[in-house]
């Protein structure tokens, strides 16, 4: 059995908590549902006799709707979802660049440095995860991982003409100023949209999609994918204005997979998890509490010293 050492409880101020919570017959019907209530987070239970009921962590349920006791030593996606929600508020009130999905976690990251000429910001910070374990002793706990990721922060139509970007992945961020995302690509909006084919004039590319269409995108609402690949040959637009860059050793450096000056770094997990705790915890107390909202009351403590717990 696996032994975690990267695992931090997870404690309550209570055994349980009242949840807005709407049934439905089946599991199919609740999909119709969730679909309702897009921008809530919600989590699905199936009942004994196969009938959903879905909590409310946010949101309000209209319709059939009413509270029920929860107890956060039940169902575990609860207690995740519960988890997960409020430290991405958490971190949004200390000002940190928050992307919260509850199949992978919370990603809360810091701009640490940028390259104006090709719009690129290099992030670093932490991936904080709900992870189930067996050990009796504990109920709720968390991994967290240092991360390092790069965005493009400005559009192609605004990177320089000097070269040709013709075969580079591309995401789709649609601009409000140019009105409605087409509903061809708008399921696509905010991911990865597909390749660049060519220049299509007028500020647009044509784009092979990642549903084997071609469509013609208008320039302003395409950002370049920040792949390894990408980045190194965005290098050679910055060669000629900086000098010689390697934003890749630069990225290894964030990630402490270098030693600052450029060495292989032996304790590398040791530096990582280091710099992942001084994120969580600011005040090095080794405890932070954070209050649960907003349909739940009460507040959560993470303990800030690793747990060796056995993986679920």
């Amino acid at each position: 059995m696996a032994i975690l050492v990267n695992w931090f409880e997870v404690t309550f101020d209570r055994k349980d908590l009242s949840l807005p919570v709407l049934p439905s017959p089946s599991w199919e019907e609740s999909t119709a549902v969730l679909d309702q209530y897009h921008a809530a987070e919600v989590v699905r239970i199936r009942q004994p006799d196969n009938s959903i009921r879905l909590y409310f962590i946010t949101g309000t349920p209209h319709g059939d709707s009413s509270t029920e006791t929860v107890p956060l030593a039940g169902a575990r996606t609860i207690a995740a979802r519960l988890i997960e929600y409020n430290l991405a508020k958490h971190f949004e009130k200390q000002g940190a660049r928050v992307q919260f999905n509850h199949r992978w976690g919370v990603n809360a990251t810091r701009q640490v440095q940028e390259f104006p000429r090709i719009g690129l910001a290099l992030h670093q910070g932490i991936n904080a995860k709900y992870f189930a374990v067996t050990d009796p002793r504990f109920q709720h706990g968390i991994t967290l991982n240092w991360i390092t990721p790069p965005f493009f922060t400005i559009p192609i139509s605004q990177l320089p003409n000097s070269r040709s970007y013709d075969g580079f992945p591309v995401l789709l961020h649609w601009p409000q100023a140019l009105g409605e995302c087409p509903k061809q690509i708008a399921c696509y909006d905010h991911h990865y949209l597909g390749t660049i084919i060519e220049a299509a004039g007028q500020g647009a590319y044509r784009v092979s999609v990642r549903d084997q269409s071609q469509q013609v995108v208008d320039g302003r609402a395409l950002f370049l994918e920040p792949k390894t690949d990408v980045l190194a040959e965005m290098e050679t637009v910055l060669t000629p204005a900086s000098g010689q860059v390697s934003i890749q050793r630069r990225i290894l450096q964030l990630s402490h997979s270098l030693k600052p000056d450029g060495r292989r770094n032996p304790g590398i997990l040791r530096d990582q998890l280091a710099s992942a705790l001084k994120v969580l915890d600011l005040s090095d107390r080794g405890q932070v509490s954070i209050p649960l909202q907003p349909n739940a009351e009460g507040k959560m403590w993470i303990n800030c010293y690793a747990t060796g717990v056995q993986r679920s």
